[in-house]
């Protein structure tokens, strides 16, 4: 088990995510005051050529498209295992996923692998940092009972500082920092702090250890094999698991022009709205008939699901489909609470 604040490589697979935000549409709203019904159901379909398809069916590394610095830096990291052929990180955990294929950037789908070639334990502490707010009459105390950061050890520093806590204090958190064993004894702050508080040039802040363990962190080689181009990809799934409703009557043609969206499709698989983009049921509506009649015929078609994911159950509407309408092929996320379609539940 990794250690809290250690950045690890798991990945939330598309069909946990969908279960997880699922189960949230159904719950979150328990004991909430003022919040807005969970939804009953909603429908958007995408237009999608082959090469879309596989990256909204797969993880997608594409460092040049990811706000997040987590992700952005995984995801130039599967980019540099694809242009290099290998690279050899350390992490808790393989920081890429092993068990299933990935589209990377423009390159195509890859699998990859992780090999444990070297490891160290590393000892982890639970730390709490919490700014003392002098300008809001708070004290701070002696200066036997402060150190100033500039003063600390350099395993200390060091430490803090890998986890950006060098230029200024923290804003109140609560986090894990990591040393090597032997660097322990060099420290002036685990395992038991020999000064409550810290100055940081901004400001003071108490520091306090909650706990502590001892983790392994393993030297992986990484490699990728390529699968196939995004398109060839891409195509199979259409191949495998596209279907058209088609004859649809009236009512039911109505629906799907609603759902259809341009763009890239949210992952709102619990069905939340986004302005109104696709078809959705509100939660205090009732479905109608020809929305019924519609999620049946999905009902009876096989959603995307591959060989490493769990087999949806077969009562369970909600998924993502391939559905060729008007001439056009589509990826389309469907979310409904069977409850209010079928009695039964929709549970995670």
């Amino acid at each position: 088990m990794s250690p809290p604040g250690v950045a690890v490589g798991v990945t939330l697979d598309r069909r946990g995510f969908l279960a997880t935000t699922a189960t949230l549409a159904a719950t979150a709203t328990g004991g909430c005051t003022g919040c807005a019904a969970s939804p009953t159901a909603s429908l958007r379909l995408t237009p999608a050529d082959d090469a879309r398809l596989a990256r909204e069916a797969l993880t997608v590394f594409d460092a040049g498209s990811e706000p997040d610095r987590p992700e952005r830096e995984r995801a130039a990291l599967a980019e540099r295992v694809v242009a290099e052929g290998s690279a050899t990180v350390e992490d808790a955990d393989p920081p890429l996923p092993t068990d299933r294929p990935a589209v990377v950037g423009d390159a195509g789908v890859y699998r990859f692998a992780a090999e444990p070639v070297d490891s160290r334990d590393l000892r982890s502490f639970s730390v709490t940092i919490d700014p003392i707010r002098v300008d809001e009459g708070e004290e701070t105390p002696g200066p036997d009972r402060r150190v100033r950061y500039e003063n600390l050890p350099e395993v200390d520093r060091s430490v803090l500082a890998d986890r950006g806590y060098d230029d200024e204090r923290p804003i109140g958190i609560g986090t894990a920092l990591s040393y090597r064993p032997e660097a322990v004894e060099e420290s002036a702050l685990v395992p038991d702090p020999e000064y409550p508080v810290v100055v940081w040039p901004d400001g003071p802040a108490r520091f306090e250890v909650d706990g502590a363990s001892t983790y392994t962190l393993f030297t992986y080689r990484l490699t990728a094999e390529r699968v196939a181009s995004a398109a060839a990809f891409g195509a199979d799934i259409r191949a495998r698991f596209g279907f058209s409703p088609a004859p649809l009557p009236s009512e039911e043609r109505a629906i799907l022009d609603a759902a259809v969206v341009p763009g890239t499709p949210a992952a709102d698989a619990d069905g939340e709205s986004d302005g109104g983009s696709g078809y959705h049921v509100a939660g205090d509506e009732a479905p109608s008939e020809a929305f019924r009649s519609l999620v049946d015929r999905f009902r009876a078609r096989d959603p995307v699901t591959f060989e490493w994911e769990a087999e949806p159950e077969p009562w369970r509407a909600s998924g993502e489909y391939v559905v060729r309408y008007d001439d056009a092929v589509h990826w389309a996320r469907l979310f409904v609470d069977e409850s209010a379609f079928t009695g039964t539940p929709t549970e995670p």
